[in-house]
């Protein structure tokens, strides 16, 4: 086990539910831009030991909420939580869904892999298939979107060629060897 060096560093190993419960509090309903701002900032600093508390958050009903928790997790920027984004590429709410790609694009290259599954998996729709492109041009070399022209068109062009999505998909992941 690692040592704790100094109090900071306590300090950030230790995430009990009522500190948890107050920066939520203050993230969600604070009127004051700072402290909302300052809660999210402490949320984000705690890592990814908050994701599942920002789970709870994201199976609200409440729009603003579940924005919130998704920005502490697309910024906290944990592998952990990309089959959470990619899920929520297909969110209802378009800045959800842009939060989430943006949050995949953060992440980085580590997203490719898993994105190309789930295109693979044939549950695609508008929404995943327009954020997949939008985080693939983002994270894809300029020699990798050449070769992958054809993935890339079909998941832009979703109403003309976006049947082709999971075929293409499946190429690149044989075709490349991305990382998880």
């Amino acid at each position: 086990m690692k040592k704790i060096n100094n109090a900071e560093d306590a300090k950030k190993q230790r995430v009990s539910p009522a500190y948890l419960n107050k920066l939520t509090k203050e993230l969600l309903d604070s009127e004051d831009y700072t402290r909302k701002h300052n809660a999210r900032i402490t949320l984000v600093n705690k890592g990814k030991k908050v994701i599942p508390h920002m789970l709870r958050m994201l199976s609200s009903n409440n729009r603003l909420h579940r924005m919130e928790a998704a920005k502490v997790i697309e910024l906290v920027a944990d592998k952990s939580s990309i089959p959470l984004m990619i899920k929520l590429l297909n969110d209802q709410v378009f800045d959800i869904r842009w939060i989430a790609a943006q949050g995949l694009i953060r992440i980085g290259r580590k997203s490719i892999k898993p994105l190309l599954k789930s295109v693979c998996s044939c549950k695609n729709s508008l929404f995943l298939d327009n954020r997949a492109h939008h985080v693939l041009n983002m994270l894809l070399y300029e020699n990798e979107k050449l070769e992958l022209r054809s993935l890339m068109l079909s998941l832009d062009n979703y109403h003309e060629t976006g049947e082709t999505a999971p075929a293409e998909a499946f190429k690149a992941l044989k075709q490349f060897r991305f990382n998880n």
